[in-house]
């Protein structure tokens, strides 16, 4: 079956991932989150999220220092949410041959969920190194 035959609830089986740091929620005011074995190669058939709260700030500045996945879309990918779950507006889905901007990517809120999914395929790549900081109205860090 093909990636994009799967539903995402299909995933939801493994929520649990025996990974540390995998399925986090985090809500200190800046901290950094990783995909499962970084730097090391990320394991097929993966699916984690991160749900990242700060309740002192209004905004959210995510970047990452390392982005390597599957070039293709619909294989490895990571996807970004404005809110506390999947329900909240897409902010990107990036994967290998498109990767998050350089800048970083801005909330409109102070709650961001990433979701990060591999295909069962092999050829898996390192993944990502990510870091965020709460940001006050005037755009300043906290």
């Amino acid at each position: 079956m093909a990636w994009k035959d799967r539903s995402l609830s299909d995933y939801f089986v493994k929520l649990f991932s025996s990974f540390p740091g995998c399925n986090e929620t985090l809500t200190e005011v800046r901290g950094t989150f990783h995909s499962p074995n970084y730097p090391g190669k990320y394991p097929d058939g993966q699916y984690c999220s991160w749900g990242i709260m700060v309740n002192v700030t209004p905004h959210i500045h995510l970047t990452f220092t390392n982005f390597s996945l599957h070039h293709e879309n619909n294989t490895d990918a990571l996807y970004v949410y404005d809110g506390e779950n999947a329900t909240g507006e897409v902010l990107g889905v990036f994967y290998g041959s498109n990767p998050p901007p350089e800048g970083g990517i801005y909330s409109m809120t102070n709650q961001m969920f990433i979701i990060f999914k591999s295909d069962n395929q092999t050829g898996s790549y390192t993944g990502f190194n990510a870091s965020y900081y709460g940001l006050n109205k005037s755009g300043k860090c906290s």
